[in-house]
């Protein structure tokens, strides 16, 4: 995934940096280097930008569904491929 989207030039003059991303790299999440916004591509699809504020907004975010997930407020279905996967 580095080697291909690392630093990657977007159309319009954004950079981005990918910090997550499914296996094959067709589908992630990146940091607009702009102004720290994060957003999220997927090939052949448009890019999203401003999906959270920040890494911060976007981490939080993962903080409170685990945390509903630990409260049992919020349905975890299974574990599939070594990976937490809920609704």
């Amino acid at each position: 995934m580095e080697k291909l989207y690392a630093n990657r030039f977007m159309p319009g003059g954004s950079e981005w940096i990918p910090f997550l991303s499914d296996r094959d790299g067709w589908t992630g999440k990146f940091i607009d280097v702009r102004d720290g916004r994060i957003g999220r591509w997927f090939v052949g699809e448009i890019t999203i930008t401003g999906e959270y504020a920040s890494l911060g907004h976007y981490l939080d975010s993962v903080a409170e569904t685990l945390t509903k997930i630990a409260d049992g407020n919020h349905p975890v279905r299974e574990v599939a491929e070594g990976r937490l996967v809920w609704s």
